[in-house]
């Protein structure tokens, strides 16, 4: 089976690309989020939609998607005034982002068979990750129950034991805690002079957990940390395969230069995943 990671667009998105990935061979297509840039009104959204988007395909909103910026800026300095500012009217620009993504739907804490023949399932998990805790927790426990770290987990933990299928993708915003700390890591803390790990633990946790009771995780599919780290003039680690499991970083940014456009092809053959980073002229 064949599919597509796309990585965090930021507004670089065209009918271009709509139209090669409704003729691609790709069973599905995967977005890690982080859609748009925000408005000068603070809210966030992207330009484009995606009407006429044939392929099948599943979307978890990242840190830019559904907030705004007064909730964004009380994330990075963990101030509670403006996370609990920015928190109101989350609901409504929910509903406004799944009008704008629909066919495409935003997902959170959910199980989705991908082939029944393959026996193969996709874990969609924590909305708006965005590394360094458990973030938006005003706005995830509005629309997913689910108010801090140890509720994540617990939540993730019953929507594997309840998945049918034997073999896991994770989809995801923000990767897993545990795949190094150096600031080009492929969720090191590059901008941080000391490094530093900052994947998500819930997103570690529900891995881990899914292989102890004897599921098998071939790919697990994030964004986020942009690939380019311009303080280092240098990319970080996109790829990396780790006991049994193939991670892949898709946010290539911007994903659109000229008439390059990137995507990520992941190819899974039953066993075994193999990705390949992608630039192709449209």
């Amino acid at each position: 089976m064949k599919f597509a990671l796309i990585g965090d667009i930021h507004g670089f998105w065209s009918e271009k690309d709509t139209e090669y990935f409704n003729q691609s061979e790709y069973s599905a297509l995967f977005f890690t989020g982080d859609l748009g840039w925000f408005r000068w009104n603070g809210n966030l959204s992207p330009k484009f939609k995606f009407q006429n988007l044939k392929k099948r395909a599943f979307l978890i909103p990242g840190n830019w998607d559904g907030t705004n910026l007064i909730g964004i800026l009380g994330e990075v300095f963990n101030h509670s005034f403006l996370k609990r500012w920015g928190s109101i009217g989350y609901q409504k620009r929910m509903k406004h982002l799944s009008e704008i993504c629909r066919p495409v739907p935003v997902l959170g804490y959910s199980s989705i068979v991908l082939s029944e023949e393959a026996d193969l399932a996709l874990i969609v998990t924590r909305p708006h990750a965005m590394g360094g805790g458990f973030s938006f927790n005003r706005n995830i426990s509005q629309y997913h129950l689910v108010a801090n770290m140890e509720e994540s987990l617990i939540k993730l933990k019953k929507i594997i034991d309840t998945t049918k299928q034997k073999n896991l993708f994770f989809l995801s915003h923000n990767g897993p805690k545990g795949l190094g700390s150096a600031r080009t890591s492929m969720y090191g803390a590059d901008f941080k002079k000391e490094g530093g790990d900052f994947g998500d633990e819930d997103l570690s946790f529900a891995i881990q957990y899914a292989k102890e009771i004897g599921k098998k995780v071939p790919a697990v599919l994030s964004g986020h940390m942009h690939h380019g780290i311009p303080s280092l003039q240098k990319e970080r680690e996109s790829l990396l395969y780790k006991e049994g499991t193939f991670y892949i970083n898709g946010a290539k940014v911007p994903r659109i230069k000229g008439n390059q456009h990137f995507h990520t092809k992941i190819e899974w053959n039953g066993s075994s995943v193999t990705a390949i980073p992608t630039w192709l002229e449209l």
